[in-house]
């Protein structure tokens, strides 16, 4: 019995991961408006709809008017090629696996304040977050060396030893990440329950 329920649970894990998107070579174009969607590849808003290179918008059939589809709404959408998650904006996932990776770049204002005279003047900076998400969980974080370690020390000592003396470490993350991913597939967790924090 035991051996038989272990046989049933591994099929089912089996067919769980050939029913994934990091084991798919087509992406379905659409929109995932969960988490769920994109981890399967199953993209509930297929028609209609467009994308701008800065927000998706939705075309009503009868009528012809375009609404602008709230990023709070979806996880993120494919164009068959790619896929984008939504953050601050739409960002192109570079690499999937127990964890995905993207960058997100763009520009905040940050305030200087003179002495004399006294003013406050808004100056734009760019930035560039690398970010991460779990895809155990669907969690989203920045990622850091100091997070990447932990995550290294509790599920790949050896790859921790590696970027221990890896000299750029902060330049080598998504690298690493990509690594990470290859040698851990068995760490990739598939069933119902994931929470969509989007």
């Amino acid at each position: 019995m035991l051996v038989q329920f272990n046989s049933s649970a591994q099929t089912q894990t089996s067919s769980a991961y050939h029913n994934c998107i990091l084991n798919d070579t087509v992406y379905k174009k659409g929109i995932y408006r969960t988490f769920e969607e994109y981890k399967y590849n199953k993209p509930s808003i297929v028609d209609n709809y467009t994308f701008d290179n800065k927000n998706l918008w939705r075309t009503d059939e009868l009528t012809g008017r375009k609404k602008k589809i709230k990023k709070r709404d979806v996880w993120g959408f494919s164009d068959g090629i790619k896929i984008y998650a939504s953050w601050k904006k739409y960002d192109e996932l570079l690499e999937q696996g127990r964890y995905c990776y993207f960058i997100d770049k763009g520009t905040k204002i940050v305030f200087f304040v003179s002495a004399f005279p006294f003013s406050v003047l808004p100056i734009p900076l760019p930035y560039r977050d690398e970010m991460i998400i779990d895809f155990n969980t669907g969690e989203t974080q920045q990622i850091s060396k100091k997070l990447f370690k932990e995550i290294l020390l509790e599920d790949d000592p050896e790859l921790l030893d590696q970027f221990k003396k890896e000299p750029q470490k902060g330049k080598k993350l998504l690298e690493y990440v990509i690594k990470y991913n290859d040698r851990n597939v068995s760490k990739i967790q598939f069933g119902n329950g994931l929470k969509n924090i989007w």
